[in-house]
């Protein structure tokens, strides 16, 4: 091989060196199942510096205002094991949540993205979720049902629509289970919309809202 043909090789070796990550994560992806009423989860990841020198986390950004992130500490020596706790709040979110967690460190020329799955469960299951009506069309009257989620119990006792354009009734069905919401527009003569707010308290004293849509179009 020659002087130069060994300088090359030389070099893409040390480069390679220098842009493999010294840290090792035990998990990217980390997937959790909020529990009723939770106001926020953490998810943890763990990691370890494998190489032979101190690593720095630089920076830590998330894609979403909703989750912030953290490590345990800022510099990592050799073979020192460390954690980064991500906080999410639920707040009124329901659903399945996925956010991006960028964490940049002197080990590595590109950030490390890690995964959070977050699974809030419904309080309550609206069927449907969405009534609409067409623009001419008779204003009849639709039905939404209301069910409490597994086995919680809750007491609805209000809905008010956000545009007065639209009249809610709420009957119950099974006290604490199971509830009818009636909805209907005033006229169908113009385009119109409204979210009905269905406010009521599960049996541990938690207050619950859930929301239905109506829609003149």
């Amino acid at each position: 091989m020659s002087p130069r043909s060994l300088t090359l090789v030389l070099a893409l070796g040390a480069a390679a060196a220098v842009a493999a990550p010294a840290l090792e994560w035990k998990n990217t992806v980390v997937e959790v199942r909020a529990a009723p009423f939770a106001e926020t989860v953490d998810l943890v990841y763990e990691f370890r510096n494998g190489g032979p020198r101190p690593v720095t986390l630089a920076d830590i950004q998330t894609n979403c205002h909703c989750i912030s992130a953290t490590s345990d500490r800022r510099v990592y020596a050799p073979g020192e094991s460390g954690r980064l706790t991500a906080h999410f709040v639920v707040a009124d979110r329901f659903g399945l949540y996925e956010r991006t967690i960028s964490v940049s460190a002197d080990d590595a020329p590109e950030p490390t993205l890690l995964t959070a799955r977050i699974d809030v469960p419904d309080i309550a299951v609206v069927t449907p979720r969405s009534l609409e009506w067409r623009v001419g069309a008779v204003p009849a009257e639709q039905t939404v049902e209301i069910r409490a989620a597994g086995d919680l119990r809750i007491e609805f006792t209000s809905a008010t629509p956000t545009n007065a354009a639209f009249e809610a009734r709420l009957e119950p069905v099974e006290a604490g289970r199971v509830y009818r919401l009636h909805l209907r527009p005033r006229d169908t003569a113009a385009v119109a919309n409204a979210a009905i707010r269905v406010q009521g308290r599960e049996s541990t004293g938690h207050d619950v809202l859930v929301s239905a849509y109506a829609n003149v179009r």
